[in-house]
């Protein structure tokens, strides 16, 4: 299994790091084929316990959320709030048009399957499109996979107190702890010998490491709370040795967001 993921690693690593510094309508496309992927995993685990979902909205939902966020940015309520309204509506005509088939809380899980996909993706696509989004968005990849890195090894050879025994049963504290250490290093590590990329002070950057460790196992426990609830080991198969989209990319979608605000901010 280590050797599936790391050659995945050596495959995958290379060709997003390449899409994000072309950046524009590359990057964004990646995301919407991440997102859209995604969906189909999520939707996948609720029709397992036979809820009948309309995909299509899903799909549509997400795409124009990462769509908007694209073309504008956060603040453009004149084209993010017309994109919720549709999404709703889209969701309410559906009910009314299948009311004997469809639980109003079918659309709501669908619902929360967009915003998860799209509203947070489409921070990774805004965090890109600040002006110093290359290196922001080279943050948040490293960030995460260092503190993956750092927890999956750790758990490995220290792990032996569980720290969510009913949602992962194989995350331990020890895990979590050196996540956060090694990745609050590895951040003071930066600031310090390059202080001008980063442009951080070592107490910011520290914040920073905090900030990605927690949100990243956040996210992590997130998805595994979700394959607990529909009793999975993987979101799905596409990625040898890692799962599904989710379960690779549900850390980075989770700690977006925190590292667009972190540095929309700090100015």
């Amino acid at each position: 299994m280590l050797h599936l993921r790391i050659l995945s690693a050596m495959v995958g690593i290379p060709i997003i790091l390449g899409l994000v510094y072309l950046g524009g309508a590359y990057y964004a496309f990646f995301i919407l084929l991440v997102a859209n992927l995604g969906m189909r995993e999520y939707t996948a685990l609720l029709k397992s316990r036979a809820y009948h979902l309309p995909d299509f909205i899903g799909y549509a939902g997400a795409s124009i959320f990462l769509t908007m966020l694209y073309l504008g940015s956060i603040q453009d309520v004149e084209l993010i709030l017309p994109a919720v309204i549709f999404i709703m509506m889209s969701l309410a005509v559906f009910l009314l048009l299948y009311f004997e088939k469809t639980d109003i809380h079918e659309l709501a899980l669908i619902l929360w399957g967009i915003i998860y996909l799209g509203g947070f993706g489409g921070y990774m696509i805004l965090l890109r499109q600040l002006p110093q989004g290359l290196t922001y968005t080279f943050i948040l990849l490293v960030g995460v996979w260092a503190n993956d890195t750092f927890a999956y090894f750790a758990g490995i050879k220290w792990g032996k107190k569980r720290l969510a025994p009913a949602i992962s049963p194989k995350k331990s504290v020890e895990g979590a702890c050196a996540a956060i250490t090694g990745t609050v290093l590895l951040a003071l590590l930066v600031a310090f010998f390059y202080p001008g990329w980063i442009g951080l002070t070592p107490g910011k950057a520290a914040l920073l490491g905090v900030g990605i460790s927690v949100f990243a196992q956040l996210g992590d426990l997130l998805e595994s709370a979700l394959k607990r609830q529909f009793e999975v080991k993987d979101s799905g198969r596409l990625i040898p040795g890692h799962g599904g989209i989710l379960d690779r990319f549900d850390s980075l979608l989770f700690t977006a967001p925190m590292i667009y605000y972190f540095f929309a901010l700090l100015g």
